[in-house]
C-alpha cells in the first residue's frame, strides 16, 4: 500500500522541529550564559538539570502516550519546548543559574516523552504501509541540525537574542502543534496495550541488547555535539570558520546517509547493516584522529564518515524495538529511548574532565571499544534479542 504524503510527511516535520528548537539554544549557549551572568561550571549544572528532566520523563512516556495518542503527546510537548526554551534563553522565569536549569529541566522531561511518541510516530507509519520511512523522518532530525545552526549564525550576526530567535522560530511551530493536536487522520492505536502489563517500562533482556547495539553510536554522537568544536578549535588551533565547515561535514554525512538508509535497511540484514555501521565509525574516528598529521582536509572524511556511521543507529534500533516479542512497542519505545538518550545526552557532558587533562580527543576515542563489540558480535547480539522469553504475567 502506497504511503500518503501527509503521513510521511509528519514525522518529518516533527523531527526537523524538535532538532531546530534543541540546536538554536545550544549553538548559543556561550551568549545565553554571558547574559545572564552565569559560569561555565554552573552552566553545567543547568544541563546536568535538563538530563534529571528526561530520567523522569521516560517512565511516564509510556502510559501518557497510551492514554492519549501519540500525536497528542507530540504536540504538547513541542508546545511545551516552543514555550520553555525562550524562557531559558532570557532567564524569564529566575535570574541566573536557576533562570536556566528549571526550564530546562521541564525540557528534558518534554524531550523524553517528545522522544518516545515521534519515533512511535514513524514507525506505526512504517509498519501499516509495509515501506520503510523512519531512516529518512530522522534524516530530518540532521536537516534540522544543519538549518538551525546556520539560522543561529545568521541571527547572532544580525543582532538578534537566542530568546527572540526562539520565539520567531516557534511561532513558525505552530501550525504542526496544531496539526498534531488535532491528530488529523491519525489511525492509531495499533491495538490494545495488555492491562497486565506495569505502568513503568523498565529494560529487559531485549532492550539491554538494544543498549549494547546503539550505545557507542550514541555516545560518539553525543561527544561530537559537545566536545567536538575543542578539539577542532584548542587542540588543533583551527579558525572558527574552518571548524565549523568541519562539523557541517558531519551533519552532512548524517542527514545523506539517513536519506538512503530505508534502502539500505531493505537491501541488508540488520546484522550485517550494523557491522558496517560501527566499521565506518570507527574507520572516521581513526582518520579524525590521525589524519590531521598528514593534512588538515582529512578531517572533513573523517567527520563525514563518523556522521554517516552513527545516522542509522536510531532507525535501526527503533525498527527492532517493534519487533519485541512480548511487549507493546509503546512500553519498548520508552525503555530503549531512555538508555538511548542517557548514552546520548548525558555520558558524553561527564567527559569534562578528560578533555580537560587529556584533550577532547580522548573524548572522541573513547566509544571505539564498544564499536568493535558490535562490528565483531553485532549477528550474535541480534540472535539472542530474538530468543528473548515471555515475561511472567503477574
Amino acid at each position: 500500500m502506497p504511503v500518503s504524503l501527509p503521513l510521511t510527511l509528519l514525522p518529518a516535520s516533527i523531527f526537523f522541529a524538535n532538532a531546530t528548537l534543541y540546536v538554536t539554544l545550544y549553538s548559543r549557549l556561550p551568549e545565553v550564559s554571558s547574559t545572564q551572568s552565569v559560569s561555565p561550571s554552573e552552566l553545567g549544572l543547568a544541563l546536568l538539570a535538563q538530563t534529571m528532566g528526561t530520567l523522569l520523563g521516560f517512565p511516564v512516556a509510556s502510559p501518557l502516550i497510551d492514554r492519549f495518542g501519540a500525536r497528542r503527546i507530540a504536540g504538547a510537548m513541542l508546545m511545551a519546548a516552543i514555550i520553555l526554551l525562550p524562557a531559558a534563553a532570557t532567564g524569564s522565569i529566575a535570574p541566573g543559574l536557576w533562570g536556566i536549569a528549571l526550564p530546562l529541566c521541564l525540557y528534558g522531561f518534554a524531550m523524553a516523552v517528545m522522544e518516545v511518541a515521534k519515533n512511535l510516530i514513524a514507525a506505526r507509519i512504517e509498519e501499516r504501509s509495509g515501506r520503510n520511512v523512519i531512516s529518512k523522518s530522522h534524516g530530518f532530525w540532521s536537516a534540522g541540525l544543519f538549518f538551525g545552526a546556520l539560522i543561529g549564525g545568521w541571527a547572532a550576526g544580525a543582532g538578534m537574542s537566542t530568546g527572540e530567535e526562539l520565539l520567531w522560530i516557534g511561532c513558525a511551530f505552530l501550525p504542526l502543534v496544531v496539526l498534531l493536536l488535532a491528530r488529523a487522520g491519525d489511525p492509531e492505536p495499533m491495538g490494545p496495550t495488555p492491562t497486565s502489563e506495569p505502568r513503568f517500562a523498565k529494560p529487559d533482556a531485549f532492550v539491554i541488547g538494544l543498549l549494547i547495539l546503539v550505545a557507542g553510536f550514541s555516545i560518539t554522537e553525543g561527544v561530537i555535539y559537545d566536545w567536538s568544536m575543542f578539539y577542532l578549535r584548542q587542540d588543533l588551533a583551527l579558525d572558527a570558520n574552518r571548524a565549523a565547515k568541519i562539523y557541517a561535514a558531519f551533519t552532512i554525512g548524517m542527514f545523506v546517509a539517513r536519506m538512503v538508509g530505508d534502502d539500505l535497511r531493505k537491501r541488508l540484514a540488520t546484522p550485517q547493516l550494523i557491522r558496517i555501521m560501527a566499521i565506518v565509525v570507527l574507520l572516521g574516528v581513526t582518520i579524525t584522529v590521525f589524519g590531521p598529521n598528514v593534512a588538515i582536509g582529512l578531517l572533513y572524511v573523517g567527520f563525514i564518515l563518523i556522521g554517516s556511521g552513527v545516522a542509522l543507529a536510531a532507525p535501526v534500533a527503533t525498527s527492532l524495538a517493534m519487533r519485541h516479542p512480548t511487549r507493546s512497542a509503546t512500553r519498548t519505545m520508552a525503555s530503549y529511548s531512555l538508555i538511548s538518550l542517557l548514552a546520548l545526552f548525558a555520558v558524553p557532558p561527564l567527559m569534562g574532565t578528560i578533555v580537560e587533562t587529556h584533550g577532547a580527543i580522548w573524548a572522541i576515542v573513547l566509544a571505539s571499544p564498544l564499536l568493535g563489540v558490535v562490528a565483531i558480535f553485532a549477528p550474535r547480539i541480534v540472535a539472542r534479542m530474538r530468543d528473548v522469553p515471555p515475561e511472567p504475567r503477574l
